[in-house]
């Protein structure tokens, strides 16, 4: 399959199938292929000064906002264990799985989001999932 780098953000690249669509919305970047159910959404945060607050911290209070039943995930999504990441699912009303994720460094967040059927959902090898694990820093 033919990839191509995404900036979403000054802050960060993704790698992406070369025929993936896009669409940005001030902070939300949400890419699809056409004619498949599967969505990904990325948004970021900068943080100028401060402390960031963790992964875990920030999917507890998105937990809270939904009156669903999620599911943690065990396993990390993104594969440098330095990175504070934290991951839960759940399926909604339409049987669609929304698996929400928190990348955390130290001046950055991104909450990512995928969605569709849930056995493409689960597939590790999908192209999201493959282009959350390939994110990318970019420094100045």
């Amino acid at each position: 399959m033919n990839v191509k780098t995404v900036k979403p953000s000054n802050s960060y690249q993704v790698t992406l199938p070369e025929n993936v669509c896009e669409q940005f919305e001030e902070r939300l970047s949400s890419f699809w292929l056409e004619g498949k159910p599967l969505l990904l959404q990325l948004s970021s945060y900068v943080r100028e000064k401060g402390r960031q607050l963790g992964a875990q911290t920030r999917l507890e209070e998105r937990i809270e906002k939904h009156a669903q039943k999620w599911s943690t995930w065990e396993s990390e999504i993104y594969p440098d264990s330095a990175v504070d990441q934290a991951a839960a699912e759940f399926i909604d009303e339409n049987g669609i799985l929304w698996v929400h994720s928190y990348l955390v460094w130290p001046h950055l967040t991104i909450y990512a989001t995928i969605s569709g059927p849930e056995g493409l959902v689960r597939d590790q090898g999908n192209w999201a999932i493959q282009g959350l694990k390939k994110i990318k820093l970019v420094t100045y």
